[in-house]
């Protein structure tokens, strides 16, 4: 009849709404996995790297015993973007020539100056839009000589990339933090 009243059990409800349910289930679940999901992170191998070259980077900069100079100076120069390294030597920082070069080591071996650089911490961040990756270098720079002995901190922001060719690391910009 029309106003019959039907017995519904659970394996009638399965068949009616089973479908439902899985979809209902799977979307819950789906929904905690993206929101309990680790934040997108780089390589620890891509970050090991990142910090070793700033590493050898920052001592490029900052080494300035007479033994050692020439060498930093020539590495560095590998090092770095082009255009950061003209900009760096328009800025004095790095020699324009050759006999600068040779004056800067013969000056320096007058002086008897040795350096030595502590790196404290370097804190690695994730990459920019550009595919440049930020990296802050923090620590100390001793200088000793004949004529002066002084210590200073250092704070440097490195924007790290890559060559295309060869896949090495180069320093694209360089930014000195450090408080006056």
């Amino acid at each position: 009849m029309y106003w019959r009243v039907q017995k519904v059990g659970p394996e009638q409800l399965v068949k009616l709404y089973g479908v439902h349910l899985l979809l209902i289930l799977s979307l819950l679940i789906n929904g905690f996995q993206w929101i309990t999901r680790p934040a997108k992170s780089m390589p620890e191998g891509v970050k090991t790297d990142i910090e070793a070259f700033s590493r050898k980077l920052t001592h490029h900069l900052l080494d300035t015993s007479y033994i050692s100079c020439e060498a930093n100076m020539t590495a560095l120069r590998s090092e770095l973007d082009p255009p950061l390294a003209a900009n760096l030597t328009q800025q004095g920082i790095l020699p324009k020539s050759a006999q600068d070069m040779h004056a800067l080591v013969l000056d320096m071996q007058e002086r008897k100056q040795i350096c030595a650089v502590r790196i404290d911490d370097i804190k690695v961040s994730e990459p920019t839009a550009k595919g440049l990756i930020p990296a802050r270098v923090t620590g100390i720079c001793a200088i000793h000589s004949a004529a002066e002995t002084a210590e200073r901190r250092f704070t440097f922001q490195y924007l790290i990339g890559q060559r295309g060719d060869t896949g090495q690391l180069i320093l694209s910009q360089y930014e000195d933090l450090t408080p006056q």
